[in-house]
């Protein structure tokens, strides 16, 4: 073959049903483009490789078109272009490549024809060749034989397959569940259980039976503890742990199933109206709509209900367990504002944060939220109220300090304060000294660490007064860290449940002492 074009021609001329599914005269204007933009001949023949072995694999696998595959049909590629061109490796550099490739094209395409759900998948199989530490691991090669994937590609899945993949997912559950039951774990699961219970907080150990109400409470608890409650040592959700450590020890599946797992979002909505299967949502805060299955948590009542729940479009998971709770029109939008009066106060410590980011370090106190205001018509949950300003990150102060805070961290840590609470007991420390006297330290820097460590429990509703001994933590003197205490809160204005500096279990307290 002379080049690049004849190439082309001589595939279109053997493949009878490739023109249906990418036409001929589209893919040489889009070498052409990369020709005119400098692109020598061996750069033309590794783009149409990439495009050739695309066209082929939707024919073989009867897909919709170039701009529907999967996650899962782009690794295959990679695999089958590895063994079709004896230069491609399946390294970081030529996978690189490839991807890249395949993004140009994408835009490309997308421009072309206005397809802009098309390719939906490719960045998150451009992420999959990546672990949870940035290295790269190619994906193993899936059998074409293998259950979950294939789903992806079939129009209506049948019963028999619904009945095997719940199954399996009951099965992963169950052992998801047995693991984090282990000694381990106890104190991430009876601190979600404060977490999540509030002031109604009660052990597991001491909650039995297994009556039609309780059965609903584990439910929707294993729902928010699998997805959006941090752990302590590590402030990862327990889904995403189990999975980075036992992942080699899971069926291919089984990955698969929490990958798509993962991806789901907390989202509160409302129905809008049902049809035959299949009920119309729309999401309380973007108002996007969607369509989910018609399921049990349905009945005649739906029109007077609000929902929440971890759901996500991708993949074949749709959705988890959704709790529902009575409210009218006017109470949705009640609990609308409240909410995004909460993500207001959230932004203290984290000045851009979206409302996925609140909904991914809160939710918990979303959940409370919303039951507080359906069940006891409580609408004043966030009182108003002159919020401080948050100060702005200290490079030198943190430098400076930087012996210091790994001691304040070390300690607050084996006391039993989440790895995220440190953080933000670090940056009340450091926003102190911003504004403390300098004269007084080094001399009373033990006063100055234990002030803040206890500040910091008082703003979020702890009570060290039956522990005087934490006021010698650090070797300083009572007078001198309550004197400390006091010129903290006053210089840096401190309220009760000051959201500068508040975390999930001052969050869920704040809510009932309003």
């Amino acid at each position: 073959m002379n080049n690049v074009y004849a190439l082309v021609e001589h595939f279109y001329e053997h493949q009878a049903d490739a023109e249906k599914i990418l036409a001929q005269d589209f893919v040489e204007r889009y070498l052409r483009r990369h020709a005119w933009h400098g692109a020598d001949d061996s750069r033309l023949r590794r783009i149409w490789m990439v495009l050739s072995l695309l066209v082929t694999y939707v024919e073989q696998t009867n897909l919709y078109g170039v701009s529907s595959l999967s996650l899962y049909d782009y690794q295959e590629l990679l695999y089958r272009l590895a063994q079709a061109d004896q230069d491609f490796q399946l390294d970081e550099e030529h996978v690189k490549i490839f991807f890249d490739i395949l993004e140009d094209f994408a835009r490309y395409y997308q421009k072309t024809y206005g397809e802009e759900e098309g390719f939906a998948d490719l960045r998150e199989a451009r992420e999959s060749v990546y672990d949870e530490n940035g290295r790269f691991v190619m994906p193993p090669r899936r059998s074409q034989n293998e259950f979950y994937s294939s789903l992806n590609h079939q129009d209506d899945v049948t019963e028999e397959d619904v009945d095997k993949l719940n199954n399996i997912l009951d099965d992963l559950l169950h052992r998801i569940g047995n693991y984090f039951h282990r000694q381990e774990f106890e104190r991430d699961l009876n601190r979600a259980l404060m977490l999540y219970s509030g002031p109604d907080y009660i052990t597991e150990s001491s909650r039995g039976g297994f009556s039609e109400e309780n059965e609903t409470f584990w439910l929707s608890f294993w729902d928010y503890f699998l997805f959006d409650y941090h752990m302590l040592a590590t402030d990862k959700v327990p889904m995403r742990y189990f999975f980075e450590r036992e992942r080699n020890n899971l069926t291919m599946t089984q990955q698969d199933i929490i990958r798509d797992l993962l991806k789901a979002k907390f989202t509160v909505f409302y129905i809008e109206s049902m049809g035959d299967g299949f009920v119309s949502c729309c999401n309380l805060f973007t108002e996007e709509c969607l369509e989910l299955p018609a399921d049990d948590f349905m009945f005649p009542e739906v029109g007077n209900m609000i929902f929440f729940g971890h759901l996500h479009a991708s993949g074949v998971m749709m959705l988890n367990y959704v709790t529902s709770l009575p409210a009218s029109h006017k109470l949705r939008q009640r609990m609308k504002d409240i909410i995004l009066r909460q993500l207001d106060l959230f932004r203290c410590q984290q000045p851009d944060a979206t409302l996925d980011d609140f909904f991914r370090r809160e939710a918990v106190a979303v959940r409370h939220t919303l039951h507080i205001m359906a069940t006891f018509a409580q609408l004043n949950v966030v009182p108003l109220r002159q919020v401080p300003k948050p100060l702005p990150v200290n490079p030198d102060i943190r430098q400076s300090f930087e012996e210091e805070e790994e001691v304040l961290r070390q300690v607050a840590l084996r006391m039993g304060f989440s790895l995220f609470s440190t953080s933000l007991i670090c940056k009340l420390f450091e926003d102190y000294m911003s504004v403390a006297d300098p004269t007084v330290y080094p001399d009373e820097m033990p006063a100055i660490v234990t002030a803040c460590l206890l500040c910091y429990g008082s703003l979020n509703g702890m009570d060290f007064k039956d522990i005087p001994e934490l006021y010698e933590l650090f070797g300083a003197k009572a007078d001198d860290v309550r004197r400390h205490m006091a010129t903290l809160r006053q210089r840096l204005h401190c309220i009760n449940y000051d959201p500068r500096y508040l975390t999930e279990e001052g969050f869920v307290t704040s809510l009932y002492l309003s």
